[in-house]
């Protein structure tokens, strides 16, 4: 009995069912497809439209026809299916039509009115969609997220810059390939682009052989023909992939498992679903204009285990939710779902297990502990002298110490909490910058370090600070904040430049020593035949006249020469006690009378201002070369020219940033209210030669010999601008020593003597000339061209010398090595050093039987008065400053 029911029941029920399908509402459809059927893009697509329609409550006769444009050209196919569909569709009548991929939609759209007039069309797989006018119409575009693929391949190989876009120039290509046009200036700097579009397969291999490393591809699917056989997407690729060891991304999920590396990918059967789902909308009534067209993105992260392995990319380096294919199987055979199902029960038991065990016991210790760490580190951030600050992702402060807010004028550190770079820090220029390094952190999860940058702080002082900022992460390893650590560098930076500079002027002044030299004895042979000449002619004369004008002019090539020299190493010949007030009045003497009405005057001079060991005549220039700097900011818009002296006292750190020791220094600032000068020339400005100035207005030497005479007078110079309000110049020199006095003045005018004198020089002019001025001397002279000849003339000599009068700088033995062995050959004979170069002083210094030094040019006067004084004086053995 129980038999006969149960049949009775499964009757009964295939009745039912029976009777529901006869119920179901019929509807046509027509679906029109670019391609062919075994393409797997569009046969996924199909797939999914088919399932999709099968499951709703329609019968559904879906007419399927395929266009075939993958293997040829469109024009070709169209032209030819126009009349087949026609003659097929004449006594059709379809509720709604849908296409996949770019033919078929632009193929229905041309001839709808012809072959199905008024009938909804619905669209899926279409590229680069752009439709106003047309009616009737809805779907789903292609739009897949290339920027995201582009982006993950950077990321994974940051080392890549160049991605090379393999495709066809099929509609779908060239609609595709316009799609990554358009996220081309995203890349720009970081990614160059470059397009394969018209090349065989063989072609194709041949480039890919011998792509660089830093390249990539990205594939476009498309069919080739190689001969007589056609060869699908997936197998190019997979042809591609074998003959090149550069990653291949794309964004097609049918191209996985066939050499391509993956991307963020798109489904063909979504795509498929998503249209037959908005068709059947329209079978259930609604109108295909008011059904919204789906444009957004719809990539799924999709890789190949193989490809990755062969790439050497590990899992980790994949975004959160990738799928992988081909990975090879666990060891265990449980399924999935219940080996998951036991994994999430064990855990539920474990973190109920540690819960109860561990919350209630030591909730209130972790509490102090908390408390206790918090407070710690709260003091240990306040005592780092380094700006400390660390943020989450979205770039707002979670949190800063001290030193970060004090720099900055911030005040509380809590008054950062919650706030972006550019509603907290005062520089807005500075605060976009470093916002775009913490967003650069995060993005690449990498580490900056000692970047440097010009700030300024609360107090609206230019500063430099190093920064390091690395990135923080969650327990799960995602990049959630940055931590920001900055060391104000600004006092090593300006004693960086104080080096620097030294550095350039010490080998500046190395070649204009040599120059100098050279010149000086160009200049003494002009000086001595000159005045030989001059002692043979009448000096009213022309000639004598001319002969006169040639002496003034050595002897001013001789001031240029010392010119050039101080700003490298000025010489300190004509120090003395100098009060320089009374420089700096007389130079304002001589400004006044100068100055226009526009430009006002000001002098803050104290009275009684202590002496220093000086140079008036170098000061006189520094002051003046300084107040023509401000005249010449100041002439075109006037202003106020202020000149400061007086007694200031410098601590340790301002004492470093002139490069002195800490102590009382007298300060001399000359400051103008003009334009101010610009920040990038600021450390270039003492550099000799520079200048902003036209031809006629300067050389570039004026700021230098300033520098070069402050140095020389053991003291420092600092410089300030600040534009459109004031420049500034502060000199600081050292006080006078208790009980120094000037030097003693040489004595003047020609002298006459005798004796018999060696005169040792290599120079043949003035081999000829001095030996000459000599003996109109009344003195005896021997000339000797280098040292051996020298020393011959001394052991053969019947008669002693009275004096030798060497050059320094000679080939082979110098005038140094001349004096120590006749040192010891002859001990009582005198010695007088004559150089182009002012370093010849310190070479003499250890040598007691070098009497003199004197610094050429020389003319009569000067040679005449040194010889005079060496022999007088040679008895007492006094060795003599240079001339």
């Amino acid at each position: 009995m129980k038999k006969i029911y149960l049949a009775m029941a499964i009757v009964l029920m295939t009745a039912v069912c029976a009777h529901a399908q006869l119920e179901k509402v019929k509807k046509s459809v027509l679906y029109i497809n670019s391609y062919h059927h075994g393409y797997r893009w569009s046969d996924s697509i199909f797939e999914g439209i088919r399932e999709a329609l099968e499951q709703s409550e329609f019968k559904i006769d879906l007419q399927v026809e395929y266009m075939d444009t993958k293997k040829y050209d469109y024009d070709f196919s169209a032209e030819r299916l126009l009349p087949l569909f026609r003659d097929k569709f004449r006594k059709d009548s379809f509720d709604v039509v849908i296409v996949s991929d770019n033919d078929a939609f632009t193929f229905a759209l041309d001839h709808r009115e012809e072959l199905f007039p008024g009938v909804p069309i619905v669209f899926c797989g279409v590229n680069d969609f752009s439709i106003d006018s047309v009616k009737n119409v809805t779907g789903v575009v292609e739009n897949f997220p290339v920027a995201d693929t582009l982006d993950l391949a950077l990321e994974l190989k940051p080392y890549m810059d160049k991605v090379i876009v393999v495709g066809d120039r099929s509609t779908a290509g060239r609609t595709i390939r316009r799609q990554v046009e358009a996220v081309m200036p995203f890349f720009e700097g970081r990614l160059e682009f470059e397009y394969w579009s018209d090349l065989t397969l063989r072609q194709v291999l041949q480039r890919t052989e011998h792509l660089p490393p830093n390249a990539f591809l990205f594939f476009i699917p498309y069919y080739v023909t190689l001969d007589g056989r056609s060869y699908t997407s997936e197998e190019v690729v997979q042809a591609i992939s074998n003959s090149s060891n550069v990653p291949i991304f794309t964004a097609w999920e049918f191209l996985i498992g066939h050499g391509a590396l993956g991307g963020s990918l798109i489904s063909g059967y979504e795509h498929g679903r998503l249209a037959a789902m908005l068709a059947l909308r329209i079978l259930r009534g609604e109108n295909a204009d008011e059904i919204p067209i789906i444009q957004r993105p719809q990539g799924d992260y999709f890789f190949d285990y193989n490809v990755m392995k062969k790439l050497g990319i590990e899992e980790n380096q994949l975004p959160d939710g990738s799928r992988i294919v081909n990975m090879p199987k666990a060891f265990y055979e449980l399924p999935k779902q219940l080996f998951w199902t036991i994994m999430i029960f064990i855990l539920v038991l474990v973190i109920v297990l540690v819960f109860l065990t561990y919350t209630i016991v030591e909730r209130k210790r972790v509490e102090k502990r908390i408390k206790e760490q918090l407070s710690f580190q709260e003091i240990l951030m306040d005592t780092i002298p380094q700006l400390v600050s660390w943020k989450d992702s979205e770039q707002r402060y979670l949190g800063a110490n001290r030193a970060f807010t004090e720099f900055f004028g911030i005040g509380d550190p809590q008054a950062l909490m919650g706030r972006t770079d550019s509603e907290s820090l005062p520089q807005r220029d500075f605060a976009e910058w470093a916002g775009a390094l913490d967003r650069q952190v995060v993005r690449t999860r990498k580490a900056l370090r000692k970047i440097r940058r010009n700030v300024q702080n609360g107090q609206g002082r230019e500063a430099w600070l190093e920064l390091n900022k690395v990135p923080l992460f969650d327990q799960n390893g995602k990049a959630v904040g940055t931590l920001s650590t900055a060391e104000n560098i600004t006092k090593e930076r300006d004693l960086e430049k104080q080096l620097i500079q030294s550095q350039k002027m010490e080998a500046i002044g190395t070649l204009a020593g040599g120059i100098a030299h050279d010149f000086n004895n160009i200049l003494t042979s002009i000086i001595n035949s000159t005045e030989l000449a001059m002692l043979d002619v009448d000096p009213d004369s022309l000639a004598g006249k001319d002969l006169d004008r040639v002496l003034k002019a050595a002897r001013r090539g001789g001031h240029v020469v010392k010119q050039i020299l101080a700003f490298s190493r000025p010489s300190q010949e004509g120090f003395r006690p100098t009060d320089i007030g009374e420089v700096v009045e007389e130079v304002l003497g001589l400004v006044k009378a100068s100055m226009p009405g526009n430009i006002q005057i000001s002098a803050e001079l104290e009275k009684d201002v202590p002496a220093t060991w000086a140079d008036p005549t170098q000061l006189h220039q520094v002051v003046l070369n300084l107040c023509t700097n401000s005249f010449q900011a100041l002439r075109e818009t006037g202003g106020i020219l202020r000149v400061e002296l007086g007694g200031t006292d410098l601590d340790e750190e301002d004492a470093r940033t002139v490069n002195l020791d800490p102590g009382h220094y007298l300060r001399l600032a000359i400051i103008d209210n003009g334009p101010g000068i610009p920040a990038e020339i600021l450390d270039k400005i003492f550099d000799p030669f520079f200048t902003t100035k036209g031809k006629a207005e300067g050389t570039g030497l004026g700021l230098a010999v300033v520098h070069g005479i402050v140095k020389g007078h053991n003291g420092g110079i600092r410089v300030s601008s600040s534009a459109g309000k004031q420049t500034a110049f502060e000199i600081y020199l050292p006080l006078l020593d208790e009980g120094q006095d000037a030097p003693t003045a040489l004595v003047e005018g020609l002298v006459q003597g005798d004796g018999r004198i060696l005169f040792v020089e290599d120079d043949p002019d003035q081999l000829e000339t001095t030996p000459r001025l000599l003996e109109s001397l009344g003195y005896s002279v021997s000339p000797a061209a280098d040292v051996m000849r020298a020393l011959e003339f001394v052991a053969q000599a019947e008669e002693d010398f009275d004096l030798v009068i060497t050059d320094f700088d000679m080939p082979g033995a110098n005038g140094v090595d001349l004096a120590e062995t006749l040192a010891d050959i002859v001990p009582g004979l005198p010695l007088l050093l004559v150089s182009g170069r002012e370093d010849a002083v310190a070479a003499a210094s250890g040598l007691p039987n070098i009497k003199r030094v004197v610094i050429k040019p020389y003319d009569k006067n000067i040679i005449a008065e040194a010889v005079a004084t060496v022999l007088s004086d040679a008895k007492r053995g006094d060795t003599w400053p240079e001339s």
